[in-house]
Parts: C-alpha cells; structure tokens; sequence
C-alpha cells in the first residue's frame, strides 16, 4: 500500500466510496473544493492503483484537524486505516503541529476504537453534530 496527495485525478473515486462507506456524504465538488485549499492536506491510501481509502487535515496553526478519514468497506480491518492515520500523524509533525484533533460519529466504536489506540482522548461530545442521522460528535485530542 502507498499513500499518495490526493489529485483531480482521484475525485470519482473517493466520492463514490464517500458515497457508500462514508459517513458525512461530501460531494465531487466538496472534495474538489479541499484541493484548492492552502491548508488542507489530502491523501489517498492505494494498492495496485486501486483506492483503497483517504483522509486529511486541516492546518491551523500548530493543530491539525482531521477532517475526514475513511476506508472502503472491504478494505477495513486489515491495517489501512491505522496506517493511513500514522501517516497523516507523521505529515503533521513534520509540519511542526503539536496537537492533532478530530470528530467522530458517537456510534462509531470502531473509528473511536483505531484513535483511542493511536493515542487519542475524548475531550467532549458536541450535540447533533451529524445530520443524516442526527447523531452527537465525539471530539478527540492526541498530542504530537
């Protein structure tokens, strides 16, 4: 598996598998919209040129904000996304980001699972965060 910066390119492919595996439901055009943005940073996750998952952060600062990180559902428990999640931790650092935060669906016991692992800590629930369902957001804090 490679992970490399999320191009034009990989558009369709991510908001398909936004569309069947994800939980926020981004459009094309949101994803287009986030490689405009100076202080974004996206990736995808491929084996033998097939996608197998994304994600990203946002810089502010010296926090960088995931703000999305999803793995194709046949693709899931088998290492990407912890690796995906160490490589955005990585980019992080070497960005000189001391702390790293993100949100997550309360429901989502397997993503809280994989951050938790990885060293992150609640720090508070967001109520209704979520739309399509409504669902409270978890939000989670790991220092670098």
């Amino acid at each position: 598996m490679k992970v490399a910066p999320l191009e034009e390119r990989h558009l369709d492919h991510v908001a398909a598998i936004e569309a069947d595996d994800g939980d926020v439901r981004w459009s094309r055009e949101q994803f287009a919209k986030e490689l405009e943005q100076e202080l974004l940073r996206f990736f995808v996750a491929e084996e033998e040129e097939k996608i197998l998952g994304y994600g990203g952060y946002r810089k502010a600062d010296t926090e960088a904000q995931i703000t999305n990180l999803v793995i194709r559902n046949g693709s899931r428990c088998q290492g990407v996304g912890r690796r995906l999640l160490e490589f955005l931790l990585d980019c992080a650092r070497s960005e000189a980001c001391t702390t790293c935060t993100l949100e997550v669906r309360s429901s989502n016991a397997h993503a809280q699972s994989l951050y938790k692992k990885a060293g992150f800590e609640i720090q508070s629930t967001r109520k209704m965060m979520y739309k399509n369902p409504a669902e409270d957001g978890v939000l989670m804090q790991k220092q670098l």
